[in-house]
């Protein structure tokens, strides 16, 4: 299996080798058969005729109809100077094949007409071909000519299945990322009137309270009193807003964060995965949404070798930084199949680390495995 598959590679990349190995073979077993029969002498018409019926198969699959005409036209030459063909006759019900899977109609139908009317000139030459034998090539030539329209018909209709499938996926992507443009949108347009509104009010009461503030304290206080009700009311309409993007069973629950590793290592345990985990450097505060963004992308990529790796343990490390926090989850497993596109999980830790102007990479490792790393920035709340 292996050597076949070998040759299909070949065969893919360069047509023209087994091509050409099959003219060279065709023609040595020409001149074997020749040979072994007495036959094989120094005429140069002879040779030539028998390198001109077997050769130009090399260039079978890029110009089929002119090798069968040209191959055909030397084998009847050779048939008509009374030489034999046994062996490099067969070579035309290749030829024949070629044509019908490679060329349309027209050609095809050339290709057959040339090889009713050989056949009828060879049957009529005398002794050459009886009508037992006129049948039975007639027969051959129609098998060829009907198995190479056959893996025509097969390979335009999984062309025609791969681009349907290729359609089908670029619309449902389109579709994802129109779905995801109208919620921005509606989102953005709802924050917008919140936002709008609520800070017209706030500019407002400030102005009242700056023009007040030393002739009447109360009425400036009474300001200020208004600008912290607006703005807390502001605040949980956003929240309200943007909690329409998160699971409603998150919201009980306070948001992850790195405490929680020890969490993720036991649910990958219990899914097979073994997980060893390395901190380094000296800790530093994370504000709740680094934490949660450090948490995501560890939980991913564990998710990602349970169900995707194959393998059997992984590690993770943690490395705190002075500037930033660096995250890496590596495993031992099959790796990802080359040219594969990245996953909804991938794109989405991607996007995480981008908001906070960090750096993320995923890819096969150069022992074997995968490796998932992502460097996140140390902000200025976090302190120094």
């Amino acid at each position: 299996m292996s050597i076949w598959r070998a040759l299909q590679r070949i065969d893919a990349a360069r047509p023209w080798v087994l091509d050409g190995a099959l003219a060279l073979a065709l023609l040595g077993a020409s001149l074997a058969t020749i040979a072994a029969a007495g036959s094989l002498t120094a005429d140069p018409v002879h040779l030539g005729l028998v390198l001109l019926a077997s050769l130009p198969y090399a260039l079978r699959r890029r110009a089929p109809l002119p090798v069968l005409l040209v191959a055909g036209a030397a084998v009847f030459s050779l048939l008509l100077l009374g030489h034999g063909t046994a062996v490099i006759g067969t070579g035309l019900f290749l030829g024949a094949y070629t044509v019908a899977a490679r060329t349309g109609r027209g050609a095809t139908a050339v290709a057959a007409a040339f090889c009713g009317v050989l056949l009828v000139a060879v049957a009529a030459l005398p002794g050459r071909m009886g009508w037992p034998e006129f049948a039975t090539n007639l027969a051959l030539f129609i098998g060829a000519f009907a198995l190479g329209w056959g893996a025509r018909a097969h390979a335009e209709s999984t062309r025609l299945l791969a681009e349907r499938a290729e359609l089908a996926e670029r619309a449902q992507e389109e579709a994802s990322r129109m779905a995801v443009s109208e919620e921005r949108l509606r989102i953005a347009r709802d924050l917008h009137d919140v936002v709008g509104h609520s800070l017209g009010v706030i500019a407002l009461q400030a102005g009242v309270g700056a023009r007040v503030a030393l002739s009447d304290p109360e009425e400036a206080r009474s300001s200020l009193l208004a600008i912290a009700e607006r703005s807390r009311a502001s605040l949980q309409e956003v929240r309200q807003i943007l909690g329409a993007l998160r699971n409603p069973e998150d919201d009980a629950a306070p948001s992850p964060g790195l405490d929680d590793l020890d969490d993720l290592v036991g649910r990958s345990a219990d899914a097979g995965v073994r997980v060893s985990v390395t901190r380094t450097g000296e800790p530093w505060p994370l504000t709740e949404s680094l934490g949660l963004t450090a948490y995501r992308v560890l939980q991913e990529s564990l998710t990602n070798v349970v169900k995707h790796s194959g393998a059997d343990r992984a590690e993770v490390e943690v490395r705190y930084e002075p500037d930033r926090l660096v995250l890496s989850v590596a495993d031992h497993g099959r790796g990802a199949p080359a040219h594969t596109r990245e996953g909804t999980g991938q794109v989405g830790m991607r996007e995480r680390v981008a908001v906070w102007g960090g750096r993320f990479r995923a890819g096969n490792r150069a022992g074997g495995g995968y490796e998932v790393a992502a460097e996140l920035p140390r902000p200025e709340e976090a302190g120094r």
